[in-house]
């Protein structure tokens, strides 16, 4: 490839001369610091920019992948990094960052955020909320979406390069042609030149584009109807009856309802609402699993106000083991939890002297 140059003072086009990189630890600093030269929108049609990037982030028992990165809508895209020079382009990173996909595929999300809290000191949530500077960002929705792609293994797999060569570009089409993989594999040809002061950088993206119909056919916004039919056929008769119970109190008792997106299951959120935020209380999937949200309560609520509100659902015999861990959402199974009308009616009752304190 030839890049050409010329300014208003000179008529003459200069080439610019390629400008390589000393080491792939510089190319992975300059995609971690500035994520969004990795256009997956060129991958998955209309996709947001990428605004998180953790390098070095660590999968127990498979390594570091050189970078994990995310948007605001919860894509996650993993990327390694290596120079056409090493020998490693051609087969074992692709191997790698398969590795990585697969470490990560039916992660929770509560894993992987304690994974990103070792790295950070900071919940993935609060992470890409800064980046984004969005003030209508969801995290409900971000969460939900992280959840759905690390379920399906729905990830963007990039292999960043210098220098891509013909063996590598065909691996990728052969993959993305094959199949058709839940995640996407694409490598990212990071050229540089430079002339006299100048240095110009020409990041090109290889690998089949997906619409976002391609991408996630059956992702959608639950609603009710939809919810009970997905429930009914998913969980036993009687689990059913506890789950429109709860839904039933639910509209009576939430300031709000939030019914989640996702392809594999559906899911429904009791908030309640303090000076205009939603207070994330509990979700309710249609495979019969409950969460306690204190991921989401910690950052609005008070650490007494979270206190309080363990103390009462631990003193339900079903829920005794809840640990006090106000980063994380424990979840529990309803059969398990519920099955005695009792305390499904205590579970009710803590969450609406919890709504007494957020409305005061």
């Amino acid at each position: 490839m030839k890049i050409l140059i010329k300014n208003n003072e000179n008529k003459k086009w200069d080439v610019l001369d390629s400008a390589e990189y000393t080491a792939e630890a510089e190319l992975q600093k300059l995609l971690a610091e500035s994520p969004s030269l990795i256009s997956i929108s060129e991958i998955r049609e209309g996709v947001p920019p990428l605004t998180t990037a953790i390098r070095e982030f660590g999968l127990p028992g498979s390594g570091s992948t050189d970078i994990i990165a995310f948007n605001p809508r919860g894509d996650i895209v993993i990327v390694e990094c290596k120079l056409a020079a090493n020998p490693e382009i051609k087969r074992k990173v692709i191997a790698q960052v398969l590795e990585y996909g697969a470490y990560l595929w039916n992660m929770s999300y509560d894993d992987l955020n304690q994974l990103v809290f070792q790295r950070k000191n900071k919940n993935l949530a609060d992470l890409v909320a800064e980046d984004a500077g969005d003030p209508d960002w969801d995290e409900e929705s971000f969460r939900s979406t992280i959840q759905d792609n690390l379920s399906r293994g729905a990830f963007i797999l990039v292999i960043a390069v210098d220098e891509i060569n013909d063996e590598l570009s065909r691996t990728i089409r052969f993959l993305n042609a094959c199949g058709k993989p839940e995640f996407a594999f694409t490598a990212l040809e990071m050229r540089r030149f430079h002339k006299t002061g100048t240095e110009i950088l020409v990041p090109h993206l290889f690998g089949e584009i997906k619409t976002s119909g391609q991408e996630d056919p059956k992702r959608k916004q639950w609603t009710e109807k939809e919810f009970f039919e997905a429930a009914q056929s998913a969980v036993s008769p009687e689990i059913a009856a506890i789950l429109l119970d709860l839904y039933n109190w639910t509209k009576r008792n939430a300031d709000r309802i939030w019914f989640g997106v996702g392809s594999s299951k559906g899911s429904y959120t009791f908030h309640y609402l303090l000076n205009g935020k939603s207070v994330s209380v509990f979700s309710v999937y249609t495979n019969g699993i409950l969460t306690i949200n204190f991921g989401w309560m910690k950052s609005i609520l008070s650490v007494s106000s979270l206190d309080a509100f363990h103390q009462e659902i631990t003193s339900i015999p079903s829920l005794k083991n809840i640990p006090a861990d106000y980063t994380r959402w424990p979840s529990v199974k309803i059969v398990e939890a519920f099955s005695s009308p009792e305390n499904l009616q205590m579970f009710k009752a803590a969450v609406k002297e919890l709504g007494k304190v957020v409305h005061e």
